[in-house]
């Protein structure tokens, strides 16, 4: 997520509201959504079929109840935050690839552990 702050934009995670320190890894997905490593993390160990339509925060595509996703389960009040943040299974799936191929940051992902839908 992005947003104006004194003068400059700020860059959030959409999902926890955490703001990019130029250090955080984060993923970019479309018209600016952004998915911390900390929450792809949660995503992988927490992801579930929803039980209504749901459109994701990353790719903007609608989907039907049972697809898989996940939302922050407590994700605080941060003024980053996409309160209606929610993201699907293949986009999960791909920002683990996309973190699993820069060896500068310490994420190691396997997808057999965690199998297309």
């Amino acid at each position: 997520m992005q947003r104006n702050e004194d003068g400059g934009i700020v860059i959030s995670c959409d999902f926890c509201g955490v703001d990019w320190d130029e250090e955080r890894a984060m993923v970019e997905g479309h018209k600016g959504s952004v998915l911390c490593l900390d929450c792809l993390n949660l995503a992988l160990a927490q992801g579930e079929p929803a039980e209504d339509a749901f459109t994701c925060t990353m790719c903007l595509q609608e989907h039907q109840p049972g697809t898989r996703w996940w939302v922050h389960p407590s994700p605080g009040n941060l003024p980053g935050r996409n309160p209606e943040g929610a993201i699907c299974w293949a986009c999960v799936r791909l920002a683990a690839k996309t973190y699993h191929k820069d060896k500068d940051i310490d994420f190691r992902w396997d997808p057999s552990e965690h199998p297309k839908e």
